[in-house]
């Protein structure tokens, strides 16, 4: 319900702006990334569960094609982050995890347009997801493609008429994998919080 009511608000958004100039962009950013990804694990052998969270700061990189017309932007977004890596003990023991997490979004911005340089910005995007991790090397592993959704909000600064600075903020679920060992069930949940930084040159 909740991905329906966020397709039909971008529909509507461009059905009421269709009579605006269409200017083309694209994009470039930069990300700090406060990752909340962490597996669950049900062991049913040892009749144990547990949880171990992932969460690890890192970068990620954000490129974008768009269109802009009047106060409405639409862009395809193809988002790539660090690979995230924890090492688990056991005693005398260690696992090393290594999560990969990319994105491919469709994306639709609200520009509050303003007669200053300024253009503060809401948005919301829905695509894919890969991803895919592995235990020791490859000992277990699985990779998966997801639907994921995202929320963004951030303001833009006009340096001239081609290009723009961007800051924002950005929420992303990136679903979930979910393995069956027969022994154990894991099941990895991927969220971002990032704060980006970039710049859009308008053709």
């Amino acid at each position: 319900m909740k991905k329906f009511l966020l397709l039909a608000g971008v529909a509507s958004l461009f059905a009421v702006n269709a009579q605006a100039e269409v200017n083309q962009y694209v994009s470039g950013k930069l990300s700090y990334d406060f990752n909340k990804a962490k597996v669950e694990y049900n062991n049913f052998e040892d009749n144990e569960k547990g949880v171990e969270r992932l969460n690890k700061n890192l970068g990620s990189t954000h490129i974008a094609y768009g269109v802009r017309a009047g106060y409405v932007r639409g862009e395809l977004e193809l988002n790539n982050s660090l690979n995230l890596k924890k090492t688990l003990r056991d005693g005398d023991e260690n696992t090393h995890i290594k999560l990969y997490k990319h994105s491919l979004m469709a994306n639709a911005y609200f520009d509050y347009l303003t007669c200053t340089p300024w253009t503060p910005y809401v948005g919301a995007g829905i695509g894919t997801s890969y991803l895919k991790y592995n235990i020791n090397g490859g000992e277990e592993k699985k990779s998966v493609y997801n639907l994921a959704w995202q929320v963004m909000a951030g303001i833009g600064y006009d340096i001239n008429a081609n290009w723009t600075l961007d800051a924002g903020y950005r929420y992303a679920d990136l679903g979930r994998i979910r393995k069956n060992t027969g022994d154990e069930v894991k099941k990895f949940k991927v969220r971002d919080h990032e704060i980006m930084f970039g710049a859009r040159y308008n053709f």
